[in-house]
């Protein structure tokens, strides 16, 4: 079969993040979510967007090593790492941790890469 024939790979998002699910649905094609479960500790020294991209890849070959070998897929790995007053700030979970977290500092600048 001619390869302009063949149908376009499977789409998967490998992130468990409800608004990058909210972004691919914008986008009306079909896709698939898988979570990998990789850890997600900045490493020594690292920088914010040093971190995010390594987990953005970490996640996707995650996915990918879990699926068929000869299997048409696109794995697209996101992350992204928050800071506060240049350092790292870890998931909240919740939104009452989060607003804990940032109770208090208004007027701060925190910043997501």
């Amino acid at each position: 079969m001619p390869d302009s024939l063949k149908s376009p790979p499977r789409l998967i998002l490998a992130s468990s993040s409800p608004y990058r699910r909210e972004l691919f649905e914008r986008l009306r094609i079909p896709f698939d979510v898988a979570v990998p479960a990789i850890d997600e500790t900045p490493h020594a020294g690292e920088t914010p967007e040093a971190t995010a991209l390594r987990l953005a890849e970490a996640k996707a070959r995650a996915v990918a090593a879990a699926l068929a070998p000869d299997e048409a897929v696109l794995v697209i790995g996101s992350d992204q790492v928050a800071t506060y007053d240049g350092l790292q700030i870890g998931k909240p979970g919740t939104h009452e941790r989060r607003s804990h977290s940032f109770a208090g500092d208004a007027g701060t600048r925190g910043a997501v890469p």
